[in-house]
């Protein structure tokens, strides 16, 4: 699981949030995405790719092995490098999942795990076709693409490379949470653990006094 630093995340809610908001809510979403996590038996190791102490510090509390991302390269190139380590390691098949998913369950994890057979697996994002979640065996088979249209790119990466692949639409995967219309749909969307704890607490669901707006408008 990639986390950016939490000082340094969700920047696009900046126009709604102050950056202490930012921060504390992108911390409860990742703990929340790592429950979840921990909640499937078919996961057998659970490891932070970041930077810096304090994703590390955040990583070693809630159980999570950590590896430290390069700071001069990106995040396809990081994931890249941690998937060689991870294969290095032993591990036959790799799960990546964005820490700001926080309405995911275990269950949705599973049905996810359950319809990988091999190859490249992946859920695409809504809004704009990038990747929220991705599974491939072996952890090397594909070169990594994140960012706008990546579902299609990964597909495409994994064809070239021999791979089976499908694409598996799970509806916990769909939104990610980055823009002010997305929190806006969290916060109609009732989450759940410490995402909806620190949304109660701090209120914020009050600035969305409105009907949800279709997050992938």
């Amino acid at each position: 699981m990639p986390i950016k630093d939490f000082a340094r995340a969700k920047s696009r809610l900046g126009t709604t949030l102050t950056a202490e908001q930012c921060a504390q809510l992108a911390a409860c979403m990742a703990a929340d995405v790592i429950t979840a996590l921990q909640g499937c038996t078919s996961i057998s190791h659970i490891v932070c790719l970041g930077e810096g102490p304090g994703i590390q510090a955040f990583a070693t509390e809630h159980g999570c092995a950590f590896i430290t991302e390069q700071s001069d390269a990106g995040l396809s190139a990081n994931l890249d490098l941690a998937a060689q380590q991870l294969q290095d390691k032993g591990a036959q098949t790799l799960l990546i999942v964005p820490g700001d998913l926080p309405t995911i369950t275990p269950a949705d994890i599973d049905k996810l795990l359950n319809n990988h057979h091999g190859g490249l697996t992946v859920c695409p994002a809504v809004r704009d076709g990038g990747t929220n979640a991705l599974v491939v065996s072996p952890p090397t088979g594909i070169g990594f693409l994140f960012g706008e249209q990546s579902c299609k790119q990964h597909i495409r990466a994994a064809e070239t490379a021999g791979l089976k692949n499908r694409v598996v639409q799970v509806a916990a995967f769909d939104y990610d949470i980055d823009r002010p219309v997305d929190l806006e749909w969290l916060c109609n969307d009732e989450p759940h653990g410490q995402t909806r704890r620190y949304l109660e607490r701090s209120e914020l669901c009050c600035l969305f006094d409105q009907p949800p707006s279709a997050a992938s408008a």
